[in-house]
């Protein structure tokens, strides 16, 4: 029952204004509602929805409940609460969907669910809506039953007529004859927005929702959680929603770690006090290492640490320690239906599905997940780094990641950070990722042919002048050769890494030419095992290098991965095919 109303009684005499009885209306309302998307549904139980760990997420609910009893922001009548996927947006909705249903302020809830026919739609979501509100307030059920009597063929309307005939003028009927309300808020709450079929129709929902309510006198309060979808963005930024919003992002100030890591060691201590096998759990798992490394692994994402605890003590007959093991990767899975991670693989797949185009997507991904990791001090950490890198338009990369804003962040000061540290286990093992997988070896050779063909563009002219000038400035040097020299370095780093020999990689070998790989080699004194075999090289076509040193070569050579030593012996082979037409300039002498 709705604590906060009083109801005259002459009211339900509205009833007799139609002629077929009240419940019928409301019978037809119970028919094209999507009982399943309620916080509470029998349905959410069966899926264990999530809600929030006891003694958890107590800021950002604390947060919420202020804005609800109009403590904050008391004129803003939509809150948005956005945050990476995973993030516990759907746990934090159900919290308060809880308490504001204890305190008497929840008018109604849709948690839409992409997996749900009736819940991952807005066909059903105005009529959910409305059936709540003739549960929370008695004294609608007869206005709201008299307008499906009518016209029962309302459901099949546009989202504006159903939100304004359904739920706006019945509830101002009942303010105008006399309906008095206190001071209790009206809440609506609305998960999974993102979730929703259609990015427009996403968009629409929230335009009907600020436009139904905005000249309402009743104090109405709608949460709506989701992911930060661009279009979702661009839609609260609208000047029809903007006004009456406020936003809620679950970031730094939020942050889960400390909430997570309570959660783990909870969760792991109730599997080793009431699973079947517990008597053969030691009372020291896990270890304080083991508990560290996986908040670290869930990067402030809940469904990371919650995963791991449905694997671990979600089966009787298995050993929670074995199948930690299994998630660690210590113990191999216990044939192909045994899926550590389904419920990420689910979240991973189902947000990468919607990128467009997908190798582009992939080429970037190889770059932050395979690549950077070997370049240490140097990585291609920002989306103008990425665009001249991957020889793009500037722009086209942030363009290309605002399909994935949920699982990758692109600051205002465009650097890249990925949200899920697990987003790389994915996408590296095939029968996980499958279509999305990333090869690490090719992605490494993909990357040395990128930046190959940067190191063949025109840096040193033709004719080699500008090299001896830059010998005697080393600044300017600096200067003009800076992203040469980061290449040179890509090269050098991803071939000590084991590359495959890609097609593109074999392409632009083809293309090198000894006048390029000369003026690199003398102008870049890098030191690696890499960069003393090609100095060698160097070296021997001047029939510098002494016999007693050509085994040490040797020995340098056979430090490096073999793949690398066929690129190398590639690059080699070039050198001595180019020498002759260099004979004037360089003059070598027979070895």
């Amino acid at each position: 029952m709705f604590r906060a109303v009083r109801v005259r009684k002459d009211l339900i005499l509205i009833s007799t204004l139609t002629s077929k009885p009240l419940n019928e209306g409301l019978y037809i309302l119970g028919e094209n509602s999507a009982m399943g998307a309620i916080y509470n549904s029998r349905e959410r139980e069966q899926m264990d929805a999530p809600k929030c760990h006891p003694d958890t997420r107590k800021a950002v609910i604390k947060r919420l409940i202020d804005w609800i009893n109009g403590e904050l922001d008391s004129e803003v009548m939509i809150l948005w609460l956005y945050g990476a996927a995973g993030a516990g947006k759907s746990a934090i909705a159900h919290t308060l969907a809880e308490i504001c249903e204890n305190c008497g302020w929840l008018l109604a809830s849709f948690f839409f669910w992409k997996t749900a026919g009736k819940c991952n739609n807005a066909d059903h979501f105005v009529a959910t809506i409305a059936h709540q509100i003739a549960l929370a307030i008695p004294a609608s059920r007869a206005l709201i039953g008299a307008v499906v009597d009518y016209n029962p063929f309302i459901f099949q309307q546009s989202v504006n007529v159903q939100l304004t005939k359904l739920i706006v003028e019945p509830l101002e009927q009942l303010y105008s004859a006399g309906l008095l309300f206190d001071l209790s808020p009206l809440t609506i709450i609305i998960d999974g927005l993102d979730e929703c079929q259609g990015s427009d129709i996403q968009s629409g929902l929230i335009k009907s929702l600020a436009t139904a309510f905005i000249h309402s006198p009743l104090r109405i309060r709608i949460l709506i959680a989701s992911r930060p979808e661009v279009y979702l963005r661009s839609a609260f930024n609208s000047p029809s929603v903007q006004p009456h919003l406020a936003r809620l992002a679950l970031s730094d100030e939020y942050s889960a770690e400390k909430d997570i890591s309570q959660f783990l060691k909870d969760s792991f201590e109730k599997i080793r006090r009431e699973h079947p096998l517990a008597r053969y759990i030691p009372p020291s798992w896990p270890s304080v290492d083991v508990l560290r490394e996986l908040t670290k692994k869930s990067s402030g994402q809940f469904i990371f640490a919650s995963t791991t605890i449905k694997y671990t003590g979600g089966d009787p007959y298995e050993l929670p320690t074995h199948r930690l093991d299994v998630l660690r990767r210590l113990e191999p899975p216990r044939g192909e239906e045994d899926l550590p991670y389904a419920e990420l693989n689910s979240l991973y797949n189902h947000v990468l599905s919607s990128v467009r185009v997908v190798e582009k997507v992939k080429e970037v991904l190889g770059v932050l997940i395979v690549v950077n990791p070997e370049l240490h001090q140097y990585p291609i950490d920002s989306a103008d780094k990425m665009d001249w890198f991957l020889f793009r338009k500037r722009g086209e990369t942030s363009a290309c990641l605002s399909q994935l804003i949920s699982l990758i962040e692109c600051d205002s000061d465009d650097s890249i950070s990925i949200l899920h540290a697990s987003l790389s286990d994915f996408l590296l093992d095939i029968t996980r990722s499958r279509r999305f997988y990333l090869c690490r070896e090719s992605v490494l050779g993909d990357c040395i042919a990128l930046s190959l063909r940067h190191m063949r563009q025109e840096v040193i002219s033709e004719q080699g002048l500008l090299f001896p000038l830059l010998r005697f400035f080393f600044q300017l040097q600096h200067v003009i050769l800076a992203e040469y020299n980061h290449c040179a370095f890509i090269t050098i780093e991803s071939l000590g890494a084991d590359p495959s020999f890609t097609p593109a990689l074999r392409h632009e070998l083809d293309k090198i030419t000894f006048q390029t790989l000369y003026d690199h080699f003398e102008t870049n004194k890098f030191t690696s095992r890499f960069w003393e075999v090609s100095l060698a090289l160097v070296d021997m076509l001047h029939n510098k290098v002494r016999r007693d040193e050509l085994r040490y070569i040797r020995k340098q050579f056979l430090t490096i991965p073999r793949t690398s030593q066929t690129i190398i012996s590639k690059l080699m082979l070039t050198f001595w095919t180019s020498a002759s037409k260099l004979s004037k300039r360089l003059n070598p002498t027979k070895t």
